[in-house]
């Protein structure tokens, strides 16, 4: 049995228990809780079955579980006792009927498969590894740099949102300091470098084969940049003119000085 099936299974296993609380909460939010520890899963999953314990496959799994746990603890600590998001709210309006059905296939089926080709370059790294060579090292260091970077933009980006949110002096208004002064999304930023890295981790093993995890980075910034990461809040925002003078100065994804 291969790793990609393996991985699979375990996935499926993972959100149809999560599917079952979610119900149990009356809250499909909490497939957000489930993003971030799917891939956990998926790299404990791969690293097991394989048992290579090669450089890639270690230095892979400690970034996911050290991302995936962060997240899952950053959004489980806000989400598990509010209210449902917005999104899965508007998700019951629009449905009307069979409700759990449809969240089961197009909340949590959907966001297993999305997760399974975005974990690409974690099975990857887990079924080809190298020796600890010149070359490999070099692209592998590059990977943990990017890493880090990426990191510090999604969780510092976080922070500061969270910061932000918390005074109760600016309700109303839109924050435009720290990282968010550069990007109007560092958090998603952060996001989609973390994972360039880790299919940079993942192709330093030399393997032409290799090449294919990084449908996974792909993946996710396409998600990310058109369909559920960017136009979501853009839209969110989009008839509040304090954000729209925002928006004039600050760079909608990618790090930049701010016009002025």
């Amino acid at each position: 049995m291969s790793v990609f099936l393996v991985s699979a299974i375990a996935l499926f296993i993972f959100f149809n228990v999560f599917y079952i609380i979610a119900q149990v909460k009356k809250n499909n939010g909490l497939a957000d809780m489930a993003w971030g520890l799917g891939f956990v899963v998926v790299a404990l999953t791969s690293l097991i079955y394989e048992g290579t314990y090669g450089i890639q496959s270690i230095v892979v799994t400690v970034l996911v579980m050290i991302w995936g746990f962060r997240l899952f603890f950053y959004i489980g600590l806000r989400n598990w006792s509010k209210p449902e998001d917005f999104r899965y709210v508007d998700m019951r309006k629009r449905w009307k009927t069979n409700i759990m059905l449809k969240a089961y296939f197009y909340v949590f089926m959907l966001q297993m498969t999305f997760l399974y080709i975005i974990s690409f370059p974690i099975q990857f790294a887990s079924l080809y590894a190298s020796d600890l060579q010149l070359v490999p090292l070099i692209i592998l260091s590059v990977g943990v740099v990017l890493w880090i970077i990426g990191f510090y933009f999604e969780a510092v980006g976080d922070a500061q949102l969270k910061t932000f949110k918390s005074n109760p002096a600016n309700k109303g208004k839109i924050l435009q300091s720290g990282l968010w002064k550069y990007t109007r999304h560092p958090n998603y930023f952060g996001e989609s470098v973390m994972w360039w890295s880790v299919g940079i981790v993942s192709i330093s093993s030399l393997n032409p084969i290799t090449l294919i995890g990084l449908v996974g980075p792909l993946f996710i910034t396409y998600l990310l940049l058109f369909v559920s990461g960017v136009p979501l809040l853009e839209k969110k925002y989009k008839d509040n003119p304090l954000f729209q003078e925002y928006a004039k100065r600050t760079s909608i994804f990618f790090p930049l000085p701010p016009k002025k």
